[in-house]
């Protein structure tokens, strides 16, 4: 184990962090997300894992591109403009926070997300969520 790094961090997902290039996205998702939609290679953290943890470890060593307005995307699945799930607030908090700056998030419907997502670099599945949720982070540069 390395001093001061997650015990989330296993070789696999720093592996694939570190393979990823400028402007690359990373996947979260929870197990409720639709599995015909994953295509890339994905990195399981556990079944007891939640999405706010994976989000703090991997935003601890994974830098949110500056010249995006809108690093992250969020799934909607709530149809509702200003109902945002207690979990979007959280992965926005552990962002903002991992990167010493407010980080704008945007909210996509299932399609628009699956179509983005199948492009990313990277798929991350944790655990259990209620509601289902999965968020897009965008890769920039250190």
């Amino acid at each position: 184990m390395l001093k001061n790094l997650s015990p989330l961090l296993s070789g696999a997902l720093l592996s694939a962090l570190d393979a990823m290039q400028d402007g690359d996205t990373l996947t979260l998702v929870g197990s409720g997300y639709p599995e015909e939609a994953l295509t890339s290679p994905i990195v399981h953290l556990g079944e007891d894992v939640t999405t706010e943890a994976a989000a703090e470890a991997i935003l601890s060593v994974f830098p949110l591109d500056t010249a995006d307005p809108s690093p992250i995307v969020f799934l909607d699945l709530a149809a509702e403009p200003y109902e945002v799930p207690d979990v979007a607030f959280a992965v926005n908090g552990i962002a903002s926070d991992a990167e010493l700056r407010r980080i704008p998030m945007t909210r996509l419907d299932l399609e628009p997300f699956v179509a983005l997502a199948q492009r990313s670099a990277v798929i991350v599945r944790v655990g259990s969520d209620a509601p289902p949720c999965a968020f897009l982070f965008r890769r920039g540069a250190l």
